[in-house]
């Protein structure tokens, strides 16, 4: 059976080092990663379910950078997720997300804390993913 084709894309390694270098923040988690793209040592799979698993993995170091390009076909629930880590554990979230789904109902929530000056978004413009297959 083949996998969501949206859902099996890898971040771009220049898109990681834009956002580093603008951020100066390193990565510590993965929490949407395959043994093959992951940007990060500690990385989570979808065996793993993020969804389920705390993100402060570290209760050492502060902050903690967290990075996680959702699948699509999860976009909500990894806002949520996201959304929790953050208020919970005060952890630094790189987030990608199309951006027409900030104007979709589960994006709402991002929204309201950049109009509040909590969270900066940046429009990356168009961004060519690498294709990776998924069989399962």
């Amino acid at each position: 059976m083949l996998a969501h084709l949206d859902d099996s894309f890898e971040t771009p390694r220049y898109i990681i080092e834009d956002i580093l270098k603008k951020t100066r923040l390193t990565l510590d988690l993965d929490v949407c990663a395959t043994d093959l793209n992951t940007k990060c040592f500690r990385f989570f799979t979808k065996y793993q379910d993020a969804l389920t698993l705390p993100w402060d993995i570290s209760k050492h170091k502060k902050p903690y950078t967290v990075f996680c390009n959702p699948p699509r076909s999860l976009n909500g629930k990894f806002v949520k997720k996201t959304v929790k880590e953050w208020q919970d554990n005060n952890l630094n979230i790189i987030f990608l997300l199309t951006w027409n789904d900030l104007g979709n109902k589960y994006g709402q929530p991002l929204v309201k804390f950049w109009k509040q000056n909590k969270i900066h978004i940046e429009n990356l413009g168009k961004v060519f993913f690498d294709k990776k297959m998924i069989f399962i």
